[in-house]
């Protein structure tokens, strides 16, 4: 954990339920996913970092918020993956904090990114993300990274975690 920065992609390992039942049906779509041992779901940016834990930015219902975890909460079940190539300014996150802090959580992508996704796996084709100012966990990340200057995917495309990780390489 000392080689985090801000603005560094966290990626909290999968667990509960809706988690195993997704993952599996994202399993009969991609063998990357299939292949992986550690299967992270929830994202989340690096805000800021101090010597007990850290404050992370995140979209959880019921919306997007900076909370804080200690240090000991996040070894055994996050990976954190720089995908910026520099340290993003102040100044811009303040800007990004300014336009979604509070915004609402986005219950309704999951059925149009499960939609999403089976039509990209079906018929190799894209449907577009919906533009709006509600956001999941992965359409903050996306949206972040976008803004800082290096997105993992097209501002139209539903954000995917598989899409991330095959980005950052952890999928082949």
């Amino acid at each position: 954990m000392t080689d985090i920065k801000v603005g560094d992609i966290i990626c909290f390992k999968g667990k509960g339920p809706v988690f195993t039942i997704l993952s599996f049906l994202l399993s009969l779509c991609d063998s990357g996913w299939r292949k992986l041992k550690w299967k992270p779901w929830h994202m989340s940016i690096l805000w800021q970092i101090d010597t007990l834990g850290c404050w992370i930015m995140e979209a959880t219902a019921p919306w997007v918020l900076i909370n804080y975890y200690f240090w000991d909460d996040l070894k055994s079940k996050t990976r954190f993956y720089h995908w910026l190539d520099e340290e993003p300014t102040r100044a811009k996150m303040d800007e990004f904090y300014n336009g979604h802090y509070e915004k609402a959580y986005d219950v309704v992508i999951y059925f149009w990114t499960s939609l999403q996704y089976l039509i990209r796996h079906f018929f190799n084709h894209r449907i577009p993300r919906l533009l709006d100012d509600r956001f999941t966990c992965w359409e903050l990340a996306s949206e972040f990274c976008d803004e800082m200057g290096k997105s993992w995917q097209s501002k139209y495309d539903c954000p995917m975690i598989v899409d991330f990780l095959k980005a950052v390489g952890e999928i082949k």
